[in-house]
Protein backbone atom coordinates (compact mmCIF):
# COMPACT_ATOMS: atom_id res chain seq x y z
CA UNK A 1 0.00 0.00 0.00
CA UNK A 2 1.93 3.52 -1.09
CA UNK A 3 1.66 5.91 1.33
CA UNK A 4 -0.24 8.49 -0.79
CA UNK A 5 -2.93 5.52 -0.14
CA UNK A 6 -2.23 5.89 3.70
CA UNK A 7 -2.92 9.28 3.74
CA UNK A 8 -6.14 9.33 1.83
CA UNK A 9 -7.66 6.45 4.26
CA UNK A 10 -6.61 8.52 7.38
CA UNK A 11 -7.85 11.78 5.85
CA UNK A 12 -10.97 9.59 5.03
CA UNK A 13 -11.56 8.79 8.58
CA UNK A 14 -10.75 12.19 10.26
CA UNK A 15 -13.42 13.81 7.44
CA UNK A 16 -15.71 11.42 8.43
CA UNK A 17 -15.67 12.15 12.09
CA UNK A 18 -15.68 15.32 12.10
CA UNK A 19 -18.89 15.22 9.80
CA UNK A 20 -20.57 12.85 11.72
CA UNK A 21 -19.61 14.85 15.09
CA UNK A 22 -18.58 11.21 16.11
CA UNK A 23 -15.17 10.95 18.03
CA UNK A 24 -12.55 8.39 16.80
CA UNK A 25 -13.55 6.32 19.96
CA UNK A 26 -17.34 6.28 19.16
CA UNK A 27 -16.30 5.30 15.32
CA UNK A 28 -13.87 2.78 16.77
CA UNK A 29 -16.37 1.44 18.94
CA UNK A 30 -19.22 1.09 16.50
CA UNK A 31 -16.89 -0.57 14.26
CA UNK A 32 -16.49 -3.31 16.86
CA UNK A 33 -12.81 -2.51 17.38
CA UNK A 34 -10.63 -0.90 19.37
CA UNK A 35 -9.47 2.89 18.95
CA UNK A 36 -5.64 1.78 18.89
CA UNK A 37 -6.65 -0.42 15.72
CA UNK A 38 -8.53 2.59 13.81
CA UNK A 39 -5.81 4.65 14.41
CA UNK A 40 -3.30 2.12 13.05
CA UNK A 41 -5.44 1.02 10.01
CA UNK A 42 -5.97 4.62 9.34
CA UNK A 43 -2.32 5.61 9.74
CA UNK A 44 -1.18 1.98 7.48
CA UNK A 45 0.61 0.60 10.18
CA UNK A 46 -2.05 -2.29 11.76
CA UNK A 47 -2.10 -5.32 9.83
CA UNK A 48 -4.78 -5.49 6.44
CA UNK A 49 -8.26 -6.23 8.03
CA UNK A 50 -10.72 -8.97 7.31
CA UNK A 51 -13.86 -8.20 4.89
CA UNK A 52 -15.46 -8.13 8.13
CA UNK A 53 -13.88 -5.47 10.10
CA UNK A 54 -14.51 -3.15 6.70
CA UNK A 55 -17.80 -3.47 6.32
CA UNK A 56 -18.33 -2.82 10.01
CA UNK A 57 -16.31 0.42 9.49
CA UNK A 58 -17.60 1.19 6.66
CA UNK A 59 -21.04 1.13 8.33
CA UNK A 60 -20.04 3.12 11.27
CA UNK A 61 -18.49 6.04 8.66
CA UNK A 62 -21.47 5.60 6.83
CA UNK A 63 -19.66 5.42 3.51
CA UNK A 64 -20.05 2.41 0.77
CA UNK A 65 -17.95 -0.80 1.75
CA UNK A 66 -16.43 -0.40 -1.55
CA UNK A 67 -14.61 2.34 -1.07
CA UNK A 68 -12.75 1.12 1.98
CA UNK A 69 -12.36 -2.46 -0.03
CA UNK A 70 -9.97 -0.54 -2.66
CA UNK A 71 -7.56 0.52 0.18
CA UNK A 72 -6.78 -2.92 0.36
CA UNK A 73 -7.33 -4.55 -2.76
CA UNK A 74 -5.41 -5.81 -5.62
CA UNK A 75 -7.26 -4.14 -8.92
CA UNK A 76 -5.62 -6.11 -11.50
CA UNK A 77 -2.75 -3.73 -12.17
CA UNK A 78 -4.68 -1.10 -11.58
CA UNK A 79 -3.11 2.45 -10.67
CA UNK A 80 -2.90 2.49 -7.08
CA UNK A 81 -3.07 6.45 -6.73
CA UNK A 82 -5.57 7.66 -4.25
CA UNK A 83 -7.63 9.03 -7.42
CA UNK A 84 -8.10 5.88 -8.81
CA UNK A 85 -9.97 4.64 -5.86
CA UNK A 86 -12.32 7.17 -5.48
CA UNK A 87 -16.40 5.54 -5.48
CA UNK A 88 -17.58 6.51 -8.52
CA UNK A 89 -21.33 6.13 -9.92
CA UNK A 90 -20.46 7.41 -14.04
CA UNK A 91 -17.82 6.18 -15.73
CA UNK A 92 -16.77 7.17 -19.12
CA UNK A 93 -15.43 4.02 -21.56
CA UNK A 94 -11.97 3.19 -21.82
CA UNK A 95 -11.86 2.50 -25.29
CA UNK A 96 -14.18 5.25 -26.28
CA UNK A 97 -15.02 8.64 -24.62
CA UNK A 98 -18.46 8.65 -25.54
CA UNK A 99 -19.59 5.56 -24.15
CA UNK A 100 -20.70 6.77 -20.08
CA UNK A 101 -22.53 4.25 -18.03
CA UNK A 102 -23.96 5.50 -14.59
CA UNK A 103 -25.40 3.51 -11.89
CA UNK A 104 -28.95 4.63 -10.91
CA UNK A 105 -29.83 1.63 -7.93
CA UNK A 106 -29.95 -1.27 -6.14
CA UNK A 107 -33.37 -2.46 -7.03
CA UNK A 108 -33.23 -5.32 -4.94
CA UNK A 109 -31.00 -6.75 -2.05
CA UNK A 110 -29.52 -2.71 -1.20
CA UNK A 111 -26.39 -3.18 1.30
CA UNK A 112 -26.00 -4.99 4.67
CA UNK A 113 -29.25 -6.67 3.59
CA UNK A 114 -29.83 -9.70 6.31
CA UNK A 115 -30.57 -12.80 4.69
CA UNK A 116 -31.14 -16.40 6.27
CA UNK A 117 -28.17 -19.37 6.26
CA UNK A 118 -28.57 -21.17 2.55
CA UNK A 119 -30.96 -18.59 1.65
CA UNK A 120 -30.91 -18.01 -1.83
CA UNK A 121 -32.28 -14.41 -3.37
CA UNK A 122 -31.63 -12.27 -6.14
CA UNK A 123 -29.64 -8.91 -6.66
CA UNK A 124 -30.80 -6.49 -9.25
CA UNK A 125 -29.05 -3.51 -9.72
CA UNK A 126 -29.97 -0.38 -12.44
CA UNK A 127 -27.45 1.17 -14.90
CA UNK A 128 -28.43 3.35 -17.46
CA UNK A 129 -26.52 4.30 -20.74
CA UNK A 130 -25.53 8.33 -20.92
CA UNK A 131 -23.33 7.80 -23.83
CA UNK A 132 -23.93 8.13 -27.34
CA UNK A 133 -22.70 4.56 -28.75
CA UNK A 134 -25.66 1.42 -27.90
CA UNK A 135 -24.22 -1.67 -25.89
CA UNK A 136 -24.55 -4.44 -27.45
CA UNK A 137 -22.99 -8.11 -26.83
CA UNK A 138 -21.95 -6.81 -23.22
CA UNK A 139 -21.74 -9.16 -20.21
CA UNK A 140 -21.56 -8.75 -16.67
CA UNK A 141 -18.46 -10.80 -15.21
CA UNK A 142 -17.84 -11.49 -11.73
CA UNK A 143 -14.17 -10.57 -10.48
CA UNK A 144 -13.74 -11.66 -6.74
CA UNK A 145 -10.64 -12.94 -7.55
CA UNK A 146 -9.22 -9.71 -9.22
CA UNK A 147 -10.74 -7.67 -6.24
CA UNK A 148 -9.88 -9.24 -3.26
CA UNK A 149 -8.92 -8.23 0.50
CA UNK A 150 -6.00 -9.83 1.47
CA UNK A 151 -2.61 -10.11 3.53
CA UNK A 152 0.36 -8.55 2.68
CA UNK A 153 3.92 -9.74 3.46
CA UNK A 154 6.59 -7.04 3.92
CA UNK A 155 8.85 -9.20 1.75
CA UNK A 156 6.34 -8.63 -1.15
CA UNK A 157 5.31 -12.60 -1.36
CA UNK A 158 2.30 -13.59 -3.19
CA UNK A 159 -1.30 -11.61 -1.73
CA UNK A 160 -2.95 -14.07 1.22
CA UNK A 161 -6.94 -14.17 0.19
CA UNK A 162 -8.71 -13.73 3.79
CA UNK A 163 -12.13 -13.41 1.75
CA UNK A 164 -12.66 -16.89 2.95
CA UNK A 165 -16.46 -17.23 3.50
CA UNK A 166 -17.85 -17.42 -0.35
CA UNK A 167 -20.94 -16.15 -1.69
CA UNK A 168 -22.30 -18.75 -4.58
CA UNK A 169 -23.65 -17.00 -7.45
CA UNK A 170 -25.97 -19.21 -10.07
CA UNK A 171 -23.98 -17.82 -13.24
CA UNK A 172 -20.70 -16.14 -12.72
CA UNK A 173 -21.75 -14.09 -16.46
CA UNK A 174 -25.01 -12.32 -16.96
CA UNK A 175 -25.75 -10.70 -20.75
CA UNK A 176 -26.98 -7.88 -20.45
CA UNK A 177 -29.41 -7.04 -22.71
CA UNK A 178 -29.07 -4.31 -25.63
CA UNK A 179 -29.12 -0.89 -24.16
CA UNK A 180 -29.49 2.47 -26.69
CA UNK A 181 -28.44 5.83 -25.38
CA UNK A 182 -30.35 7.12 -22.77
CA UNK A 183 -31.94 4.05 -21.61
CA UNK A 184 -32.12 2.09 -18.17
CA UNK A 185 -31.62 -1.41 -17.74
CA UNK A 186 -31.66 -4.04 -15.10
CA UNK A 187 -29.22 -6.71 -14.11
CA UNK A 188 -29.74 -9.83 -12.15
CA UNK A 189 -27.78 -12.33 -10.37
CA UNK A 190 -28.81 -14.85 -8.52
CA UNK A 191 -26.96 -15.88 -5.33
CA UNK A 192 -26.90 -18.65 -2.67
CA UNK A 193 -25.83 -17.07 0.82
CA UNK A 194 -23.37 -19.25 2.93
CA UNK A 195 -24.71 -21.63 5.35
CA UNK A 196 -22.59 -20.12 8.82
CA UNK A 197 -23.59 -16.66 10.27
CA UNK A 198 -21.15 -14.03 8.54
CA UNK A 199 -20.76 -10.87 6.28
CA UNK A 200 -20.31 -11.64 2.64
CA UNK A 201 -19.72 -9.69 -0.76
CA UNK A 202 -19.07 -10.32 -4.52
CA UNK A 203 -17.73 -8.09 -6.82
CA UNK A 204 -18.88 -7.58 -10.83
CA UNK A 205 -17.94 -5.59 -13.67
CA UNK A 206 -19.26 -5.02 -17.37
CA UNK A 207 -17.12 -6.55 -19.76
CA UNK A 208 -17.35 -5.98 -23.93
CA UNK A 209 -17.86 -8.97 -26.43
CA UNK A 210 -14.64 -9.50 -26.07
CA UNK A 211 -14.00 -9.77 -22.61
CA UNK A 212 -12.50 -6.59 -21.97
CA UNK A 213 -13.28 -4.49 -19.23
CA UNK A 214 -15.50 -1.48 -20.61
CA UNK A 215 -14.54 0.74 -17.50
CA UNK A 216 -12.03 1.52 -14.97
CA UNK A 217 -11.76 -0.37 -11.62
CA UNK A 218 -13.75 2.14 -9.71
CA UNK A 219 -17.06 1.00 -11.88
CA UNK A 220 -18.15 -1.58 -10.26
CA UNK A 221 -21.50 -3.33 -8.61
CA UNK A 222 -21.43 -5.35 -5.85
CA UNK A 223 -23.56 -6.99 -3.47
CA UNK A 224 -22.79 -7.38 0.06
CA UNK A 225 -24.94 -9.05 2.75
CA UNK A 226 -25.31 -10.35 6.50
CA UNK A 227 -26.01 -13.99 6.86
CA UNK A 228 -27.75 -14.49 10.35
CA UNK A 229 -30.44 -16.35 11.84
CA UNK A 230 -33.44 -14.83 12.41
Amino acid sequence: MSIKTRDTLRALVVRRSRELGKSMTTLAKEAGISRTYLYGLAGGASQDPSVRTLIKLAKALQVSPLLLFRYFADLAGAPVGAHSMAATNRAIGLQDPGDVAVFNADVTTPDQTVVLPGETFQKTWEIQNLGTRPWRGRRLVRVDGEYVIAQRTATGAPLEVVMDTYLRSLNNEIAIAETLPGQPVHITVEFAAPKETCTVTSIWRIEDEHGQPCYGPAFILHVIVNVMAR
